[in-house]
């Protein structure tokens, strides 16, 4: 440190969003921590996601970005005046990339994305095909950026931590969910950021009350804007609890204290494989080989339509998911658990 407190030669990792993006890039900072071990790791993200990497090994600081012009800026001259050493930016929009070159930082790494690359000193590209037909999985993509940059690999298996502070906030939204044994509930996600990658409410609720008919509690695990599907499954599911609003501090902390965690290829099921919680998960649009997490503890069902995995968020013929019967959703569930919960 020098006399006036700033950091000397650290290093900077920026990653903003989203849930399950934050957790996949947990293996990068890893590694960068691996690579650089004398030196402090900080790290900018969106505030809500600041508790999936305070506390991890290496990291010193978790800075909060907020998103508005004149928050940006503010941000960008408080991490100039830190002199970081390496800047690396795992997220490769306009504004990563621009706290990234504001850094000043002499070593900049960032995917090579067209209007983005000027803003680094090394870039690697974002997408490698490690086979035909094969895609890499998310968290080996940062996990290679950061090796750029001077870091060494330590395996693609995320991790987060639980905050202490969280441990009473989660017993009592499980409590006030009606959730008596949480070690023998399963967490339903039945949602998604797209919409193309969730079931027909219809069959979620059947696969719920499979579920519920074979002794599994079952809680559902729902975040701001999925108030519609939410309010379908209360209606439709008899004796399916659901979990209050919380922030994703508690929700970790909720998590850590489930049996598994299944539905969509969400973030929660990206926080349930961190903490070493088996999933199981159903993939129409996106690629098991990307969001997968690795081990067989988590599962999935891939749509076998050629059109699978073609990444739109929006589709005038879709039909990879509802071509998923729910009974036989429910059957994959329940023999995964048997074998992995």
């Amino acid at each position: 440190m020098s006399a006036g407190g700033r950091t000397e030669g650290g290093v900077l990792a920026i990653r903003l969003r989203a849930l399950g993006d934050v957790v996949l890039v947990t293996p990068a900072l890893r590694a960068l921590h691996a690579g650089h071990p004398d030196r402090p790791i900080e790290v900018v993200t969106e505030p809500r996601y600041a508790p999936l990497v305070e506390g991890l090994p290496g990291v010193t600081r978790v800075w909060r970005a907020g998103r508005t012009n004149g928050e940006t800026l503010a941000l960008a001259r408080t991490l100039r005046a830190r002199r970081f050493a390496v800047a690396v930016d795992f997220f490769g929009n306009p504004r990563s990339a621009f706290l990234t070159s504001a850094s000043g930082a002499p070593v900049r790494a960032g995917y090579d994305l067209r209007g983005r690359r000027n803003a680094y000193t090394v870039r690697v590209a974002r997408e490698q095909a490690p086979a035909p037909g094969r895609r890499e999985y998310a968290a080996a993509v940062h996990v290679r950026l950061a090796v750029a940059a001077g870091g060494r690999a330590d395996g693609v298996e995320a991790r987060v931590p639980v905050a202490p502070a969280a441990a009473d906030e989660a017993a009592r939204l499980l409590a006030e969910a009606g959730v008596r044994e949480p070690a023998r509930t399963i967490g339903l996600v039945a949602a998604g950021t797209w919409g193309t990658k969730t079931l027909p409410p219809a069959h979620t609720a059947r696969g719920a009350r499979r579920l519920l008919a074979a002794g599994h509690p079952v809680v559902l695990l729902a975040g701001p804007g999925e108030e519609g599907v939410t309010a379908t499954l209360a209606a439709l599911v008899p004796g399916l609890a659901m979990l209050p609003p919380c922030d994703v501090a508690a929700l970790v902390a909720v998590i850590a204290r489930l049996r598994a965690v299944i539905g969509t290829d969400s973030g929660p099921r990206h926080v349930a494989a961190a903490l070493g919680i088996p999933t199981f998960a159903w993939f129409g649009p996106t690629h098991p080989d990307t969001w997968n997490p690795p081990g067989p503890a988590h599962g999935f069902w891939w749509t076998p339509l050629p059109c699978r995995g073609c990444d739109r968020t929006a589709c005038p013929h879709w039909n990879c998911l509802p071509g998923l019967h729910p009974d036989a959703a429910a059957d994959q569930v329940l023999a995964h658990l048997e074998r992995h919960a």
